[in-house]
C-alpha cells in the first residue's frame, strides 16, 4: 500500500506578503472521497482519494495552504473498509514546511492514520452491523446478551409546509448527531422518521427522512448505522365542524435509537 500527495497553493502575489517566519501549521478538513483508480491485474485493487482543505489560522493570516489530496489504495476486498477509514478522520492536523524562495507553503503533510489491510480483515467481525442486525437470526443471541435501553436524541430537523428540503440549521444539528454516533460505536442503529401532517402525501415523509440520512452520511456516519422510517405526525381528534390546529413541528425528522448495545462483550 502507497500513499502520496498532490499539492496546490492558493492563488496570489508572494511579493505582496510578508514571508512567516516558521511552517504552518494547522487543521485540514475533509472535503471529499473519491474512487481514482480501479484495476484487475494482477490482482483486484482500488485507489481512492480523499481530498483535505486546510482551515485558515489566526497565526497565518496572510495565506493558507491549498488542497492536498492523498491517496491510499487496498486490495478491491477492503475498499469498504479504507473508505470508511478515510471518512472516519474528518478534521486531521496539517502542515507546509517555510519554502526557500516564494513566500508560499511547501508540500502540505496531514496526520491521517495508514489504513492496514490485513489488521482490517483481522478485525472485521463475523456478524451483521448495524441496523440489518435487528432483523438477523444470526445476531439474536448477542442482541440478547448485550442490547440496552438507548438514550433519547433530542436533534431533530423541521420542515416547510410540502417540502423535503433541509433548513439552514440543519447542518448544526447533523453535526452533533454525526458526532454523537462517531463517539459511541455502541449505537448501532438509529430510526430516521419523517413525519408529516394532514393533507401532506407520506411519501413526502419518506423524502424528508432520505434528505436527512444523507447530510448524516455526508458527514461520516456509516448509512449502515441510519434507518428511515415514514410516518403520519399524530393529531388529535377534533369535533367534525372544526379543523385540527396543525403544529409546523409536525412537518419533522426525528431520531429514534434502534439498537444500542453495550460495550462489554460477554464470552
Amino acid at each position: 500500500m502507497s500513499a502520496f500527495w498532490i499539492v496546490g497553493c492558493a492563488g496570489g502575489s508572494a511579493s505582496r506578503k510578508p514571508c512567516p517566519s516558521e511552517a504552518w501549521t494547522g487543521k485540514c478538513n475533509l472535503r471529499d472521497v473519491q474512487k481514482v483508480e480501479e484495476r484487475e491485474m494482477p490482482m483486484p485493487y482500488v485507489v481512492y482519494e480523499a481530498i483535505y482543505t486546510p482551515e485558515p489560522s489566526a497565526e497565518y493570516p496572510q495565506f493558507t495552504p491549498g488542497d492536498a489530496r492523498l491517496r491510499m489504495g487496498t486490495p478491491a476486498m477492503h475498499e469498504l473498509a479504507l473508505v470508511e477509514h478515510l471518512k472516519a478522520q474528518q478534521s486531521v492536523t496539517c502542515r507546509a514546511p517555510l519554502a526557500k524562495v516564494s513566500c508560499l507553503p511547501e508540500a502540505v503533510t496531514a496526520d491521517v492514520l495508514p489504513f492496514d489491510a490485513e489488521q482490517t480483515a483481522r478485525a472485521v467481525a463475523p456478524g451483521i452491523v448495524g441496523c440489518a442486525a435487528i432483523d438477523s437470526a444470526s445476531e439474536q443471541d448477542r442482541l440478547s446478551r448485550t442490547r440496552v435501553e438507548g438514550s433519547a436524541i433530542s436533534e431533530h430537523f423541521t420542515f416547510g409546509e410540502g417540502s423535503a428540503a433541509l433548513a439552514p440549521e440543519a447542518s448544526d444539528s447533523a453535526r452533533e448527531v454525526a458526532k454523537r454516533m462517531a463517539d459511541d460505536p455502541n449505537l448501532e442503529c438509529l430510526g430516521v422518521v419523517g413525519q408529516t401532517t394532514p393533507g401532506e402525501p407520506i411519501s413526502l415523509a419518506e423524502a424528508r427522512a432520505r434528505a436527512v440520512k444523507q447530510l448524516l452520511i455526508s458527514l461520516g456516519v456509516d448509512s449502515r448505522r441510519l434507518q428511515t422510517i415514514a410516518a403520519n405526525a399524530n393529531v388529535s381528534n377534533a369535533s367534525s365542524k372544526t379543523r385540527p390546529a396543525i403544529d409546523p413541528e409536525s412537518r419533522r425528522v426525528s431520531l429514534r435509537v434502534m439498537l444500542q448495545t453495550s460495550a462489554k462483550k460477554t464470552p
